[in-house]
């Protein structure tokens, strides 16, 4: 039977940036990384792909760090430099500038990461079983063993399933419509979202151009009807919708994707050789493009306090030895989650509207409030300020 030192499951861009931190800091002897799907191909040519993330200036460090930025595919890859947020029903809107943030395709950093990760790796290899055995390793599948194993396997996290550690949390009974589309303009330097009259955002993300990428939340009754649209019919409701300053859309470039959106909270983000991270551990509303960002702040707080147990001779997978990861990871999460909930219950309460707008009006002529805004937004201010693989 094998012996490692991690196992991380899941390869998606939270768990491969653990993974390549780890094995950076040369800390540690062996990490393998475990994924249930085919090895992604990143495709460099044609239209972008349906899932994009919001890459805010915390992630980059994270990927440069590890060396995965230089690996992206630099032509795919847009800065935006503005955010204009208004509401369909108001006449105020928020807009701000210098941003520091990046729209990039899921598949794009997956690929960068992959080229920077010098662990053993094997997709197609599903979590079946684990066992923890005299609390001095876990077992997994009965092939191998590892002193931490570490879920990054999204929501419905087999690691969490088989760890039995419960979550909490409620959903939104809404669903996130994506999809590629073409813009009327060139100009790909300014994100919109605007909030609609029963308080969803719809939000028109700027790629390379022409190409931009939407993410729509709607109630269940109106994902049903716009899921089951045409291609021109879909277009033409989502140019109806469009706040007054976002530019027309000229085509609907790819299948429309969609998920749910609910707002979980696990108990626990360690337990005896256990810890969660990324949506494993937690998942927020997207209206801030937040999700990922979060979990690689989670992938660099635990980064780190392996590689500092490691090199202190502690035994990595012990509670004590996680519990700098679980305080540190859990505070900054939950201020992220109250800010969200708070943005999203003011736009959705009609009765507040004329106070918001007002809020709108005074905030926008605020600029070191703003500054203040897009620094908490690009730069979590209780994320990790050093990575112990880069000493």
């Amino acid at each position: 039977m094998q012996i490692y030192d991690v196992c991380i499951i899941g390869a998606g861009p939270v768990g491969l940036c653990l993974g390549a931190a780890l094995q950076k800091s040369k800390q540690l002897n062996k990490v393998i990384v475990l994924d249930s799907i085919k090895r992604p191909l990143f495709k460099k040519e044609g239209a972008p792909n349906q899932r994009v993330l919001s890459v805010t200036q915390s992630s980059r460090e994270v990927l440069q760090s590890v060396g995965a930025w230089d690996k992206l595919d630099q032509g795919r890859i847009n800065h935006y430099k503005r955010m204009i947020i208004d509401e369909s029903q108001g006449q105020d809107y928020l807009e701000f500038k210098n941003q520091s943030a990046h729209i990039i395709e899921y598949d794009n950093i997956v690929n960068g990461l992959l080229e920077v990760y010098d662990g053993e790796i094997e997709f197609e290899s599903k979590l079946e079983k684990i066992e923890v055995v005299e609390n001095e390793y876990v077992k997994v599948n009965d092939k191998f063993q590892c002193k931490l194993l570490i879920g990054s396997d999204g929501n419905k996290s087999k690691v969490k399933e088989c760890s039995k550690i419960g979550t909490y949390g409620h959903s939104y009974h809404q669903m996130g419509i994506v999809c590629t589309v073409e813009r009327g303009d060139e100009d790909n330097e300014v994100a919109y979202q605007t909030y609609l009259s029963n308080g969803c955002p719809l939000a028109l993300l700027p790629l390379y151009n022409p190409y931009s990428s939407i993410v729509w939340t709607v109630y269940m009754d109106d994902y049903k009807y716009l899921m089951s649209l045409s291609d021109e019919e879909f277009l033409k409701a989502l140019n109806s919708q469009l706040g007054r300053y976002a530019p027309r859309i000229k085509n609907i470039i790819n299948k429309r994707m969609a998920f749910p959106l609910q707002s979980l909270q696990a108990q626990r983000y360690i337990q005896k050789r256990i810890a969660l991270i990324g949506d494993a551990a937690h998942s927020n509303h997207p209206m801030a493009g937040q999700g990922m960002n979060m979990g690689i702040n989670d992938a660099a707080l635990l980064a780190n306090c392996i590689i500092k147990n490691s090199r202190s001779g502690n035994d990595i997978g012990l509670e004590q030895s996680l519990q700098e990861y679980e305080s540190q990871a859990k505070l900054m999460n939950y201020t992220t989650s109250i800010a969200m909930e708070l943005i999203k219950n003011t736009y959705e309460n009609k009765t507040i509207s004329p106070l918001r707008q007002l809020g709108t009006k005074i905030v926008n002529n605020l600029d070191p409030l703003k500054q203040i805004m897009i620094q908490y937004g690009s730069k979590h201010p209780l994320g990790p300020s050093e990575f112990e693989w880069a000493k």
